[in-house]
C-alpha cells in the first residue's frame, strides 16, 4: 500500500489532469484513510520540489482554511500538520489557495477519472470505454477516464496488466507507468511496472509499439515476441525474446519462475496468495531457480517442492502468514 499511495501522489504532483480529476485526489488526499502512507508521501513530493518557492499568501491561506473548518492548532496539533502536508502537496498540484479550498470541499467530484485495483490473488479483465480490453494482475492499479477524449487514450498503470488496444490511428492509446510508457495504436502487449520490481517490462505479443523511459527520453520501437526490460536505478535498458507462453503465464492463473532470487519468487507469491511471507532475506542462498505451477496450485503446494529443491529452508503456515525459516 505505501508504495501504491508514493505512486499516486507523485502522478498527480508531476502531471497535469482536468480540475475535476485535481478536485476528487485532492479529496482523496484530505480524508484519514492511510494517512501515515499518505503525509509520508506529500513529504516526499515536497522535498522534490526542491527549492520551488511557496506561493506568497501559502500560511493565510492555510490559517484562513482552518478558521473556516474551526481547526485549533493547539488542541488539534496533528490534524494541523497533516493539514499543512496535503495543502503543501495541492500547492504543487495547482499553485493556487484556491486548490486548497478544493481539497477540503465534501462536495461530490466529478467521475472523470475510474480506478480499478485488484486485490492479492485475484486477476480481473474490463473493456475500457474505448472497447480497449484489459487483464490486470493482482495487486495492480489502473487508472483512467470514463470517456477518453483528446488526441490520445492515456491510462496509468501501478502493477502488471495485458493490453488488448482497440485499433484507433488517430487516436494512439499510452500507458503510462512512473517515468515508463508504451505507445500503441492497434495492438496486444503486456507491462509489468510494480513499484516494488528495479526493472520495468514491456513486452509485444502483436503489432507495434513504441516504448519510452528515461524520464521519455529514450525510445525504441518493439516487434512482435521482443521485451524490453528497464532498469530504474541504472537507467539502463536490455532487448530480450522471452518465452511468450511464459510471459502471460499470470493471465491462465499459472506460475512461471524463470532463473529467479528466492526473494523475488516470494514477492510474486505474496501477489498470488493471500498470505505473508516471512523471512531473513540474508538466509537465502544467493541462487536463482527456475518453477512452473499449475492454475491449481496451493501455497502448501508450492513451499513443498520449493523447499525440496533449494534444500536448506523449511516454512511453516499459520493463519494467513508463511514462515521460511533457514534448517
Amino acid at each position: 500500500m505505501k508504495n501504491y499511495i508514493q505512486q499516486l501522489v507523485e502522478l498527480f504532483g508531476h502531471h497535469n489532469y482536468s480540475a475535476g480529476t485535481q478536485k476528487k485526489v485532492q479529496q482523496w488526499l484530505a480524508d484519514e484513510e492511510h494517512v501515515d502512507e499518505k503525509n509520508e508521501a506529500l513529504r516526499e513530493l515536497w522535498k522534490q520540489a526542491g527549492e520551488q518557492r511557496v506561493p506568497d499568501g501559502m500560511q493565510q491561506s492555510i490559517r484562513r482554511m482552518q478558521q473556516n473548518l474551526g481547526i485549533q492548532s493547539a488542541t488539534l496539533h496533528r490534524n494541523y500538520q497533516l493539514f499543512i502536508w496535503r495543502a503543501a502537496a495541492i500547492i504543487l498540484l495547482a499553485v493556487s489557495s484556491v486548490s486548497i479550498y478544493l481539497m477540503l470541499e465534501k462536495s461530490r467530484p466529478e467521475k472523470d477519472l475510474v480506478e480499478c485495483h485488484i486485490p492479492t490473488a485475484e486477476v480481473r479483465e474490463l473493456t475500457l470505454p474505448d472497447g480497449t480490453r484489459v487483464m490486470l494482475n493482482s495487486r495492480s492499479t489502473l487508472l483512467y477516464p470514463d470517456q477518453f477524449s483528446g488526441k490520445t487514450r492515456s491510462v496509468y498503470l501501478i502493477g502488471e496488466a495485458n493490453f488488448k488496444v482497440k485499433a484507433d490511428k488517430k487516436h494512439p492509446f499510452i500507458v503510462k507507468a512512473n517515468d515508463f510508457q508504451v505507445t500503441a495504436l492497434g495492438t496486444e502487449f503486456n507491462v509489468n511496472a510494480y513499484p516494488e520490481n528495479e526493472n520495468l517490462t514491456a513486452t509485444l505479443l502483436e503489432g507495434s509499439v513504441r516504448v519510452e523511459f528515461n524520464d521519455l527520453i529514450t525510445n525504441v520501437i518493439l516487434k512482435p515476441n521482443q521485451q524490453l526490460a528497464y532498469n530504474k536505478l541504472t537507467k539502463a535498458h536490455k532487448l530480450h525474446q522471452p518465452e511468450m507462453d511464459e510471459v502471460t503465464a499470470w493471465q491462465r492463473g499459472e506460475l512461471v519462475f524463470s532463473n529467479m532470487y528466492l526473494e523475488d519468487i516470494f514477492t510474486h507469491l505474496e501477489r498470488k496468495f493471500p498470505y505473508t511471507l516471512v523471512y531473513s532475506p540474508n538466509s537465502l542462498k544467493n541462487n536463482t531457480y527456475s518453477f512452473r505451477f499449475q492454475k491449481q496450485a496451493t501455497l502448501e503446494e508450492v513451499m513443498k517442492i520449493m523447499t525440496q529443491v533449494v534444500g536448506d529452508i523449511h516454512y511453516v503456515i499459520k493463519g494467513n502468514k508463511c514462515y521460511i525459516i533457514k534448517k
